[in-house]
Formats: structure tokens, C-alpha cells, sequence
């Protein structure tokens, strides 16, 4: 296939908007090109709010409270434990390239 067979398809492709207008801020407002301590604390604490999230649900199911379901409960106990475990290979990037750096001659 030669790329002037292409040319002509070319306008019956939609428009792709670029990534920064798709694209939402991180967690908590959390700004693109921000402070790095800052992303990371609220990404923590993002993490730490899902936590609690799932804590709840288990409590109130396990009190029968109304409006808890066995389904919500999974759900978020799900979320925080995919939440805990990025957090937690993000950690361990950011301990190996400390120890990089560290390691690195002058």
C-alpha cells in the first residue's frame, strides 16, 4: 500500500484534541507541572480517602447499617487496594532512584 492511497482518507479522520484539554487534573486539583511534594501528598492522601472509604463500608455492613451492600463494600475495598499497591510501586521507584542518585560520583 503506498501512502498516496492513504492522502485521501486523511480528512475523514476526526479531530484529536490534544491530552492537556482531555485530560483532568490529578487527584485533588493537583496541577501539571506542580510541585512534586505536593502531587505526591495529595495523591497520598487521595489514597488515605479511599482507605477510609472501604473502612466505612466494611463497618456498615458488618452493622447491617441501610445502604450498605456486600457489591459497594467489594468495590471499594477494590479501589483502595489498587490504590495502595501503585502507591506502593511508586514508593519503591522513587527509593531506587534516591539510591541512584546517591550512588552517582561526582
Amino acid at each position: 500500500m503506498s501512502v498516496n492511497s492513504i492522502n485521501p482518507l486523511i480528512p475523514q479522520i476526526p479531530h484529536i484534541k490534544p491530552i492537556q484539554e482531555t485530560v483532568p487534573a490529578g487527584p485533588q486539583g493537583a496541577q501539571a507541572g506542580g510541585n512534586f511534594g505536593e502531587v505526591f501528598e495529595n495523591v497520598l492522601k487521595e489514597v488515605n480517602n479511599l482507605q477510609n472509604e472501604a473502612d466505612q463500608q466494611i463497618e456498615g455492613l458488618t452493622l447491617k447499617k441501610e445502604g450498605f451492600t456486600p457489591h459497594t463494600a467489594m468495590v471499594a475495598l477494590e479501589k483502595a487496594d489498587v490504590a495502595f499497591q501503585l502507591m506502593s510501586a511508586i514508593r519503591g521507584k522513587i527509593v531506587r532512584a534516591y539510591e541512584e542518585v546517591i550512588r552517582t560520583q561526582v
